[in-house]
């Protein structure tokens, strides 16, 4: 999908729906960047912004007609009852637990649980 002059990947549109992130948000984040990184994966760029009580970041690359697309888009805090917040609550308790206890955590998750 194109919004302006940035094609989302379907990946990208998954997350932001999962992420309570607007398209003009990730837009705004990419066009008015208070920092910008090289990104982990070959040749991407990390556009990031702070907005009041959280940050947003896009994660694009150039393809070969030198479009921008955008590959992920995040919010940290992520947006409460998201599956990031659940998967960040579930990071805090497995780093706080026993031996046990992390064994248990890691059965659950791998039964959806």
């Amino acid at each position: 999908m194109q919004y302006f002059d940035l094609i989302f990947t379907l990946h990208a549109q998954e997350q932001m729906r999962n992420r309570g992130i607007k398209m003009e948000q990730a837009w705004e984040v990419f066009k008015h960047p208070m920092r910008t990184n090289i990104g982990k994966y070959k040749e991407t760029k990390e556009f990031e912004r702070e907005f009041d009580d959280f940050k947003i970041t896009v994660v694009a690359h150039q393809n070969k007609k030198n479009e921008w697309v955008v590959r992920s888009v995040w919010r940290n805090p992520p947006l409460p009852g998201s599956p990031d917040a659940k998967q960040e609550e579930t990071w805090k308790r497995y780093k706080k637990a026993g031996f046990w206890g992390k064994i248990l955590i890691q059965i659950k998750q791998q039964l959806g649980l």
